[in-house]
């Protein structure tokens, strides 16, 4: 009998643990749901777009800047809605990209007209080289070209940076041989003219505030990312281009010119800007490798097409990227044939220039 007692005590001690353990277990799969986001799913396999498995990436410019915020998204977009996984780098900018993605070390490089057709036929910042295997993909948003001075400075004028210390981007940026450069030209200015300050938007942004430039030229959307951070640690005054300027460089720099157009600066855009700005901007191109497929280049630009509005999320500038703004603008250069064959089914042609 003792034996028996034992043994019932024994199974019921036994149950008993099993029945705790079994209710804690259900305690910590039903724990209260937390207010935190939940991490964005990746989209389903339905909504994906037609595309080939592979890997690509893009040369965006600088961190701090327009290009690398918007190179960045196209590359997360097109990773979230196609089989594609590509990546943004980021470079040097317009011309940089040119000779990697000539070089098969990027797939894609951001750049500005007329660097890519200067690339492809061997000319200016290209003499004695030549990548005959870039193809134009698309445009995308005007860079607006801005420099910036103290609010308290005595350069009221781009003429009056003769002699000043510029900060002006680095050597093979756009921000550079590009904005800078043709900015320069607008007011009869020369690189040859200026104190170069050879550094990044984001330095530049440092170098007015150490004083160890005068003016700073920012590449980008009206209100770029790295001015905006400036204007909140001192008053800024941005410089105007001329009246009548772009319409003089189409005789002396007739290439640049056509890349370029008048942007307004509304006053109030940045803390100390109190008028009314007028100044250029430059048009955005996407130049691609030619080994990069057809059915590649038509799912990046279908992704684009289809979800500019989470572009637009990202940055302001991304609203251009509609067949209404500028994604069928700024070729120079052959373009893709899977660029020519989308555009064509959106019942656009793009020419080859170079024909």
């Amino acid at each position: 009998m003792k034996k028996m007692k034992k043994a019932l005590a024994l199974f019921l001690t036994i149950a008993m643990v099993l029945s705790l353990a079994a209710c804690g277990s259900k305690t910590t799969t039903d724990t209260p749901k937390t207010d935190a986001p939940a991490a964005e799913e990746p989209a389903a396999a339905t909504d994906k777009i037609d595309s080939p498995s592979t890997s690509l990436v893009i040369g965006t410019a600088g961190a701090g800047g327009t290009w690398y915020v918007l190179g960045s998204g196209i590359a997360n977009l097109v990773t979230k809605y196609t089989n594609i996984n590509m990546t943004a780098s980021s470079t040097n900018g317009t011309v940089e990209n040119m000779r990697l993605t000539g070089a098969n070390r990027l797939d894609i490089g951001m750049t500005q007209p007329p660097a890519d057709h200067d690339a492809v036929i061997g000319q200016d910042l290209f003499q004695g080289e030549k990548y005959e295997n870039l193809r134009w993909m698309c445009g995308g948003h005007y860079s607006i070209g801005q420099i910036a001075v103290p609010a308290d400075s005595d350069i009221h004028s781009i003429e009056d940076l003769k002699g000043k210390r510029v900060a002006i981007g680095v050597v093979g940026s756009g921000v550079r041989h590009i904005v800078g450069n043709g900015l320069l030209q607008l007011g009869g200015v020369t690189l040859d003219d200026i104190e170069i300050v050879s550094v990044n938007q984001d330095q530049g942004t440092e170098a007015l505030q150490d004083g160890t430039a005068d003016a700073a030229v920012y590449s980008g959307g009206i209100l770029v990312s790295g001015l905006l951070n400036l204007s909140q640690s001192m008053d800024v005054r941005i410089l105007s281009v001329p009246d009548g300027s772009i319409e003089k460089m189409e005789e002396t720099n007739p290439a640049l010119a056509a890349a370029m157009k008048y942007v307004t600066i509304p006053a109030g855009t940045y803390k100390g800007q109190t008028e009314d700005v007028t100044t250029a901007g430059f048009i955005t191109a996407y130049t691609v490798n030619e080994a990069v497929s057809d059915e590649a280049v038509y799912a990046i630009l279908e992704t684009i097409y289809q979800h500019s509005d989470e572009l637009t999320e990202i940055s302001t500038s991304g609203a251009e990227y509609t067949l209404e703004g500028g994604l069928a603008e700024g070729c120079t250069i052959t373009p893709h044939p899977g660029a020519v064959k989308w555009f064509a089914d959106h019942d656009i042609t793009i020419e080859d220039p170079l024909a």
